[in-house]
């Protein structure tokens, strides 16, 4: 074999070598950017649950709001009237 003969068979196996490579950087490649879409759904079924999860939040805070103690519960009902009465009054006012 010729010196010209073994640089090219080194080059020849040298580059299968690197095609190889670069056909397992390929499917590496791919492997990743399915595990990124999966992540990225992942990531986006969590913002929507964590919407719905304050969402719910925000209804059980208004309702312990609206469950009061029974004496509160009179105590804000005279208020109310109070606050009834006297838009009532301005009404009449407002009509006089």
């Amino acid at each position: 074999m010729t010196d010209l003969e073994q640089k090219l068979w080194k080059f020849e196996i040298t580059l299968k070598e690197v095609v190889s490579r670069i056909d397992g950087l390929k499917s590496e490649n791919e492997a990743l950017r399915q595990k990124n879409e999966e992540l990225s759904l992942d990531v986006e079924r969590q913002k929507n649950i964590i919407k719905d999860i304050e969402e719910n939040n925000k209804k059980v805070k208004i309702a312990e709001a609206i469950i009061l103690p029974e004496s509160e519960k009179s105590e804000l009902k005279e208020q109310i009237d109070g606050y009834l009465k006297e838009i009532d009054r301005c009404i009449a006012l407002l009509n006089s």
